[in-house]
């Protein structure tokens, strides 16, 4: 039995490259492939692994590999474009590490009421919330009298608007429904293995 506990993290060989077995998905840590994801994030091998005295250390387990297999089993395996092509990394990242816009400075009001009529903004706004187990303070700010100030840009409000405007009616899960704030967050805002740490 405890065998079997202990096999889902051996690292296996594999023709090409070593695969780590991940929740019963592997990830390719073949040089050629670890190159790849490196570009489409943007980084060097060191944002991700460990390195002591000019030596990296590629097995030692770090948040962001966490986050890595974490990426790859929830989205790249799970999700596809709307018209049918595979996830990859670099279809979100596109050569950036935090591809989510969140410095509000230079941000102009945004305003979904030029787009939706309010009934709907209403509903919207109350499905994300549950989505990501939030309320409504999580994105909005609050004016001087205490009513939010929907027109106020914030962080999180610009990291919504982002993915709204690139990922919304593009991304699928593997059967064709569409992905939802719910496929990737499931009622958690902050999701990722490394913010749970």
């Amino acid at each position: 039995m405890g065998c079997m506990r202990i096999l889902p993290s051996l690292l296996l060989l594999a023709v090409g490259g070593i695969w780590v077995q991940a929740e019963g998905n592997a990830l390719d840590t073949s040089e050629e492939n670890m190159k790849r994801i490196a570009r489409s994030l943007g980084v060097e091998c060191t944002h991700c692994h460990l390195a002591t005295d000019g030596k990296v250390d590629y097995e030692a387990p770090t948040p962001l590999k966490e986050t890595a297999i974490h990426m790859k089993v929830h989205f790249v395996d799970s999700l596809k474009t709307a018209d049918g092509e595979a996830l990859r990394c670099v279809s979100c990242h596109n050569g950036a590490a935090r591809f989510l816009p969140r410095d509000v400075k230079g941000a102009g009001p945004s305003n979904l009421s030029e787009r939706m009529d309010r009934k709907e903004i209403i509903r919207m706004m109350r499905r994300q919330a549950k989505q990501l187990g939030v309320t409504c303070d999580f994105c909005h700010a609050r004016s001087e009298d205490g009513r939010l100030a929907p027109a106020q840009p914030t962080r999180h409000k610009l990291m919504a608007k982002y993915m709204m405007d690139h990922f919304a009616g593009k991304l699928v899960t593997l059967d064709g429904k569409p992905a939802t704030c719910q496929t990737c967050h499931r009622g958690q805002a902050e999701f990722l293995p490394r913010s749970r740490h």
